[in-house]
């Protein structure tokens, strides 16, 4: 009789055991579609490049701490590709910026950067020349800036040329000469 007993408690326990993993079970289903759905959705609203958006590279000089920025249209094959899938292709730069309708890659580039400007004096006045692709000098603006106005050893540079290296450069020498 104990045996019987014994037998029918096992029995019992491993019957409601199977109906509580089935109820279990039962209850994840009714969940399951909502995590799917919640799965999907997310994946629906994932940002990728627009066609009409741009792109914008940014190369940075390491030597005179020159950034120069091309802008381009967005070309076809990055078309909708989201931030992992634009670094995967782009392995040597840096996403400094990611939304539909701007990508801002950067680049460091071991070197100085190409921008040699040259102050010099031009019919009297302060100008700035700037070196080509021929490493040729040639003129990019006259000031108002007339070499008179200025002190001697200051013309004296001028008649000979300064070069500058970078347009921040450039900026900051010629606000120096206009005060």
């Amino acid at each position: 009789m104990m045996k019987k007993v014994v037998l029918l408690a096992f029995v019992g326990f491993f019957l409601f055991l199977g109906f509580g993993y089935f109820l279990s079970t039962k209850d994840q289903e009714k969940q399951n579609p909502i995590a799917q759905e919640q799965a999907v959705s997310v994946a629906k609203n994932e940002v990728t490049i627009k066609k009409e958006g741009k792109i914008i590279y940014q190369y940075y000089y390491t030597v005179d701490a020159i950034t120069k920025e091309e802008e381009e249209p967005v070309p076809d094959f990055l078309e909708g590709l989201n931030r992992e899938q634009l670094q995967s292709i782009y392995t040597g730069w840096q996403i400094v910026y990611f939304s539909p309708e701007k990508v801002i890659l950067r680049c460091s580039v071991k070197g100085k950067s190409s921008e040699v400007f040259l102050l010099k004096e031009y019919e009297g006045y302060l100008a700035v020349f700037v070196e080509d692709l021929d490493k040729k000098m040639r003129l990019k603006e006259v000031t108002q800036v007339p070499i008179s106005v200025l002190p001697e050893p200051e013309r004296q540079e001028l008649k000979e040329g300064i070069y500058v290296l970078g347009e921040e450069n450039l900026v900051r020498l010629l606000s120096d000469f206009t005060s």
